[in-house]
């Protein structure tokens, strides 16, 4: 399920990079599962993640603001994480974050 759900973000992605206060710049990928109400985010980061667990605090305001701004407005609701659909990949030190729209 994971991996179906990163390919199909990498294949339907709208690609973003933020600056963030101070030292780290963000970049995102945004994407949906086809046939289904799940919403994700790969979020990277400029020193790179290392999978630490603040960062995936940081990973995760980052794919809330851009998962609203992408999908969660058009429905006027909120991004909300599905715990499951956290995950580090540390091959290319980016957080999968995913949920849905509520």
């Amino acid at each position: 399920m994971k991996k179906v759900l990163a390919l199909t973000l990498a294949l339907s992605a709208l690609s973003q990079t933020a600056s963030a206060t101070g030292e780290y710049k963000y970049g995102w990928m945004t994407g949906n599962l086809p046939g289904t109400d799940i919403i994700a985010a790969n979020v990277v980061r400029e020193p790179a993640f290392a999978g630490e667990r603040d960062e995936q605090a940081q990973a995760m305001d980052q794919a809330k603001r851009a998962l609203e701004a992408d999908y969660c407005a058009k429905q006027d609701s909120e991004f909300v994480v599905d715990p499951g659909l956290i995950v580090f990949d540390k091959g290319i030190n980016e957080w999968l974050v995913g949920g849905v729209c509520r």
